[in-house]
């Protein structure tokens, strides 16, 4: 049989918040190219930011499966708190701590909590793995406040906040860190960073702004990752660790 390099077929994969928008379109990538997929998000009864959950749950599919999971895909993270109030996206000076602390726990303390119990598995099994940590465009540089402009024209006082960067600009050192920790067990730990994807609940005028602002000219589609993703997850990927893998169409690149 010819060898794939992109072969994930029977290996156990972990997506945390693979019910959301593009934890979903990792869940079917994997499941079609033959992994075993389980799904850690708060909407199926697994809360990340619970240390005593994590651990059940990942013993519970080492139970189920047989075997240790090979592949952690570190996805879950909130876009902004629920209800969350306007100061929300208001000036920095009234951003709520509420709000700074459900970004912090949802995208780091849920990132820290998985990855300890994956890399304890993985290390006693001795089998290695990939791990891959979601950061965004936002983590790398910082939102281009001009881009909500025409929102501030019509009277609302509106920024992206700064919880949200300050998170994914977290994943970046967690990556390196800990990657350079579990070399030595033969687990790869690396970040993929998406930028903005097209909704179909997208204000136009923020279309326009995004696009234009891209080399592509374009907002991604929830599918422009899946090849990505799949690559940092296999043995095509096998000499890549503690790296950034850029996926935006170029907006970092200008």
């Amino acid at each position: 049989m010819e060898n794939n390099l992109f072969d994930v077929k029977d290996k156990v994969v972990i997506i945390t918040g693979g019910l959301g928008l593009l934890g979903s379109e990792y869940v079917k990538v994997f499941r079609n190219a033959g992994a075993i997929v389980v799904i850690f998000d708060l909407k199926n009864g697994v809360d990340i930011t619970k240390k005593d959950e994590v651990k059940k749950a990942v013993r519970n599919i080492i139970k189920n499966f047989g075997k240790v999971p090979t592949v952690l895909i570190n996805n879950a993270g909130l876009g902004s708190i629920p209800n969350a109030p306007s100061s929300e996206n208001g000036p920095f000076e009234d951003y709520p701590e509420e709000s700074w602390d459900a970004m912090m726990n949802s995208h780091l303390k849920g990132m820290f909590f998985v990855s300890q119990e994956v890399v304890r598995e993985m290390k006693e099994a001795k089998v290695g793995g990939s791990i891959i940590n979601i950061s965004s465009t936002y983590g790398v540089v910082t939102p281009d406040q001009s881009m909500y402009e025409f929102r501030r024209k019509n009277g609302e006082e509106y920024y992206k906040p700064i919880g949200y960067t300050v998170a994914k600009a977290g994943v970046l050192g967690f990556t390196k860190w800990l990657a350079e920790y579990c070399g030595p067990f033969g687990i790869r730990v690396n970040t993929l960073v998406p930028g903005g994807v097209d909704t179909e609940d997208l204000v136009d005028e923020f279309r326009k702004e995004y696009s234009k602002r891209t080399i592509l000219g374009r907002m991604a589609q929830p599918t422009d990752y899946n090849g990505a993703i799949l690559f940092l997850a296999s043995d095509a990927s096998s000499y890549i660790t503690g790296a950034t893998i850029i996926v935006d169409g170029g907006w970092t690149a200008r």
